[in-house]
């Protein structure tokens, strides 16, 4: 339920300002949900809220009237006209809370606005921040942050639990620095970014839990996760012989994404060797899928769920070479294959396959032996329907009811143990 911060009871002889007999404590706390110009904009209520909002647990700078894509970075970018530089400089000589729960920055800022950027991090290094989070949102590698040179005189941050960096240029030296100065980071994520260089995450004194380096341009950096005892959950691209673990004894959910055409079998049971024995959940996701679901998938015995993500449509037949992959995993109760279709918009006038549309198959059973039966069954079921309904590209109406009234009647028949989703395509607006 929504309620209206500034609210005003009728009683007796006139209006009675109830939120404002709120101590100043808890003021902060109700400011801490409203935009910073929102926020700001209180201190025209009446005296009692002068100056308030800059006691604001939250700070939050994001750019929601336009979305961080190639269209925003231009040559005539200037951070000294931004709007949104502007106002981040401008709350920051005001503020005075020393205690931020979130300290976030999602809008466009290129490599031009470097000693800006430093400014807003020495802010940040003098307060007591539980969270940090900056997306510049230059997507241009040429034109990012580079966020070594931001750093300066980095001092310890006692009370920093989650990071997030996404578009800008991280060094492995950069990851250390902050593993160093930040005892108790529990998350640590870089998305989207570029890593240049070697990132060791190790030391049995990290407390980090949850570490993320995904869709980043890592080139030829090795990602090295060594001795870090408390994590537990990873999701990181995975290239050969650039992604190790080691001694990672509470790692319990693993999220892959290999995209490289030389990753081999041989490369993932290198990397996985340490965990397969502890892992509870594992997503993968794969450019190539038949480079690795095949025989010789590591044994995987306390593993409960399984969910691939693979760059193609369904092919007919395509699961049963799974159930050597599944048969790896004993105790497994859930295994999804979602199939990234790149076609988004629907084609006036033509008819798709319904297998041609399918999204996502999950099935789910109390081991591995039923989920095999499941998926066996599904895939014996559909290659015996083509047989006598021929299966194309482009189809008739007719034809794409028949299999659509198919799949249903699959759907019904198993639906404790199968569940079927489609993609939902869009008109193409001429």
């Amino acid at each position: 339920m929504l309620i209206k911060v500034f609210d005003y009871i009728q009683c007796g002889e006139g209006v009675v300002d109830r939120i404002s007999e709120l101590p100043d404590e808890i003021i902060y706390i109700i400011l801490s949900f409203l935009k910073v110009r929102a926020a700001a904009a209180t201190s025209l209520l009446s005296h009692r809220w002068l100056g308030l909002w800059k006691h604001t647990y939250h700070l939050r700078f994001n750019d929601t009237s336009r979305s961080c894509n190639i269209k925003t970075e231009h040559a005539s970018w200037d951070a000294e006209t931004c709007k949104n530089v502007k106002l981040v400089n401008s709350v920051l000589k005001s503020h005075q809370s020393p205690f931020l729960n979130l300290f976030m920055i999602h809008f466009y800022i290129n490599k031009s606005a470097q000693s800006i950027v430093a400014k807003w991090l020495e802010f940040v290094w003098s307060r007591q921040v539980k969270s940090l989070d900056l997306d510049l949102c230059c997507v241009s590698e040429n034109n990012a942050v580079v966020l070594g040179d931001s750093l300066g005189e980095m001092k310890p941050m006692k009370y920093l639990q989650t990071l997030y960096f996404t578009n800008i240029k991280v060094s492995g030296e950069d990851i250390a620095l902050f593993l160093k100065n930040c005892p108790i980071l529990r998350k640590l994520d870089i998305t989207d970014s570029s890593l240049t260089s070697d990132a060791h995450v190790s030391g049995t004194a990290l407390m980090l839990e949850d570490l993320r380096i995904s869709r980043c341009n890592i080139r030829e950096s090795v990602i090295n996760i060594d001795s870090a005892l408390n994590l537990s959950i990873v999701v990181v691209d995975a290239k050969p012989e650039q992604l190790w673990f080691n001694n990672v004894p509470r790692l319990a959910l693993a999220n892959l994404r290999i995209a490289s055409p030389r990753y081999r079998m041989q490369h993932f049971l290198s990397a996985v060797s340490c965990f397969t024995s502890q892992l509870q959940k594992l997503l993968l996701y794969l450019t190539y899928p038949k480079k690795l679901l095949r025989k010789g998938f590591p044994q995987m015995p306390n593993l409960k769920v399984l969910i691939i993500r693979e760059s193609s449509a369904y092919e007919h037949g395509c699961l049963l070479p799974i159930t050597s992959v599944i048969s790896a995993c004993p105790r497994l109760q859930r295994f999804s294959i979602v199939f990234l279709e790149n076609v988004k918009y629907a084609t006036p006038g033509v008819e798709r396959c319904p297998h041609q549309q399918l999204n996502t198959a999950s099935f789910r059973g109390s081991c591995a032996t039923n989920i095999i039966k499941s998926v066996t069954y599904f895939s014996d079921s559909c290659d015996a329907f083509q047989k006598t309904n021929t299966c194309a590209p482009l189809m008739s109406k007719a034809e794409v009811r028949a299999h659509m009234d198919h799949l249903k009647q699959l759907q019904v028949e198993l639906s404790d143990q199968v569940l079927l989703e489609f993609f939902k395509f869009k008109k193409r607006i001429r």
